[in-house]
């Protein structure tokens, strides 16, 4: 009688395993086609764009930027034509003159030289524009044109900085720094 109940065991076990077997082989059939599924439906749709970090918006005209010991205002952007000077000396734009107004403080706790070699124009474009010194020259007989200048502490000094722009151009930002090794900061001139 036990190897009855052996054999009756032996054939339980037996007929189960491949009653599991065909179930296991079952399940993993349908999680593989599930699977390939999956990834058609993953090829077919579109892709996503990937989010990139939001740009840290630039100060506009009338907010001051800090540079160094000198902080910078942009007041405004003017249009300023093809020639500055007068009749008797002048000096003829390349494209055409732009003007950046500008406010220059010095917070700093000492005297410092402003020079207008600090001072750039961005246009849409991504180029980069130096003042005109020549057209600066030409019209240096304007009280309100900025030039090289020593700014005591707690002073400011305010005035237009010219540059000669192609006639396409739009001037979009103004590139400010105090000329030594803290960096330029950026203003934006539109909006």
């Amino acid at each position: 009688m036990g190897g009855a109940l052996v054999l009756i065991i032996i054939i339980s076990v037996a007929a189960s395993g491949g009653n599991g077997g065909s179930d296991e082989a079952d399940a993993a059939a349908k999680t593989s086609e599930t699977s390939t599924q999956d990834s058609k439906k993953a090829a077919e749709e579109p892709k996503k764009e990937e989010s990139k970090p939001a740009e840290k918006a630039k100060p506009g005209i009338g907010t001051a930027v800090q540079s160094g010991d000198f902080e910078f205002t942009a007041l405004g952007v003017e249009e300023a034509g093809t020639t500055v000077g007068n009749s008797i000396s002048s000096a003829t734009a390349q494209g055409r003159f732009v003007r950046v107004n500008v406010k220059v403080s010095n917070i700093g706790d000492a005297s410092k030289m402003f020079l207008i070699n600090g001072l750039a124009v961005i246009d849409e474009q991504g180029r980069s524009f130096s003042a005109d010194t020549s057209a600066m020259l030409y019209s240096i007989s304007n009280p309100d044109i900025l030039s090289a200048d020593t700014i005591n502490p707690g002073n400011a000094i305010e005035g237009g900085v010219i540059f000669d722009m192609p006639a396409d151009a739009v001037p979009t930002t103004l590139q400010v720094s105090d000329g030594g090794f803290s960096g330029s900061e950026e203003i934006s001139l539109v909006g």
